[in-house]
């Protein structure tokens, strides 16, 4: 990242605010419903996902290429996905993965 502002916006969507919670907060809400065995692959699967999509989020409003409603249909996609089982959300965040690679190249 580039300036102070994307590292502080980063730092947001990791953390999260008062009223808005950040990735980290939802990967522990995913990873809760998911098998201890599974756990540790998904695990790793979002964080290289949260570290992309956060890294482009943070840019400037005018320049980046994934806004605050695609993260929001994202993440309501993540958690239908979850609630079909652990190869359900697998693929899932494969998808996204993709998807992201495809926006930010």
């Amino acid at each position: 990242m580039d300036t102070k502002h994307e590292r502080e916006w980063y730092r947001k969507f990791q953390e999260g605010t008062f009223l808005i919670k950040g990735w980290q907060s939802r990967k522990k809400e995913i990873l809760h419903a998911i098998p201890t065995t599974e756990k540790e692959a998904i695990d790793e699967l979002l964080g290289k996902l949260g570290e992309k999509i956060g890294k482009e989020w943070a840019k400037d409003r005018h320049v980046r290429r994934i806004d605050t409603v695609t993260l929001q249909q994202w993440g309501e996609r993540l958690r239908k996905s979850q609630k079909k089982g652990s190869d359900i959300l697998m693929a899932e965040i494969r998808k996204l993965d993709t998807k992201v690679d495809e926006i930010i190249a």
